[in-house]
């Protein structure tokens, strides 16, 4: 072909219809023409149609080192977050990377910021929260509070005091210290939960919340942990597994 008609009349032998649009191959390509003249490249997707889903870390190293279908093919395990992983395929000759697992922690999420009442915030602590000394001295705040408390409730901005029973009928005092120190559960049930700093605040009910005062650092550890645990179950299982963080 030495000439543009010649190219124009090439590429009009090599166009087909279907479904109301034009297919044009060249050069091992193949592009979409639409009704309105709008070109599109066909890229073919041949990996999984739907990721898998599952919960737990557990299930992401017996994937990879249980199930063959991709056992020869490079794999990048991706820690999205402190909840999410991912089991990604190489990259094909279009660019589409396939997914293969995406793996959604399942735990109790406590609602920070929101005002509970007395009996709620006791299940939510004992239920949504590992054990932990200043844990133990809130449940003991919390468990003891009269409906008077706030009549009586101290607070300077560091920490809060309210008077509470200590026997069956003795009055005493219990302090609970601002910041507070917790480990709730909030990644993966295979790595050591965080500990980490909480505002705690009362008012009249009595009413009470917990929020977050260390800025969400503990996610980044959350993170490391995570990508650490998936390293080393997945070391014995070769070098095409690489853990990305």
């Amino acid at each position: 072909m030495t000439t543009e008609a010649d190219a124009l009349k090439f590429t009009a032998e090599q166009a087909v219809t279907a479904n109301g649009k034009r297919i044009i191959e060249t050069k091992n390509r193949q592009f979409l023409i639409n009704g309105n003249g709008d070109i599109r490249e066909f890229r073919p997707n041949d990996g999984a149609n739907e990721a898998l889903q599952v919960h737990t870390l557990t299930a992401v190293v017996d994937y990879i080192g249980k199930v063959s279908e991709r056992s020869a093919s490079p794999l990048i395990v991706q820690v999205v977050d402190e909840n999410s992983v991912f089991v990604l395929g190489e990259l094909d000759d279009f660019g589409n990377r396939e997914v293969l697992i995406k793996a959604k922690a399942m735990h109790p999420c406590y609602p920070y910021g929101q005002w509970l009442d007395s009996e709620s915030f006791i299940i939510a602590l004992q239920a949504q929260f590992m054990t932990t000394e200043d844990g133990k001295v809130l449940l003991k705040f919390v468990g003891n509070l009269k409906d008077e408390s706030a009549q009586t409730m101290v607070d300077d901005g560091v920490s809060q005091v309210a008077t509470a029973r200590s026997g069956v009928a003795s009055v005493g005092k219990v302090v609970v210290p601002n910041p507070i120190s917790l480990r709730p559960y909030r990644t993966f049930l295979e790595v050591e939960q965080q500990e980490s700093d909480f505002v705690f605040r009362m008012h009249e009910g009595p009413k009470l919340a917990l929020f977050s005062a260390d800025g969400d650092a503990w996610r980044n550890t959350a993170i490391d942990l995570v990508a650490e645990y998936l390293s080393e179950k997945l070391v014995k299982f070769g070098k095409h597994v690489t853990v990305l963080a």
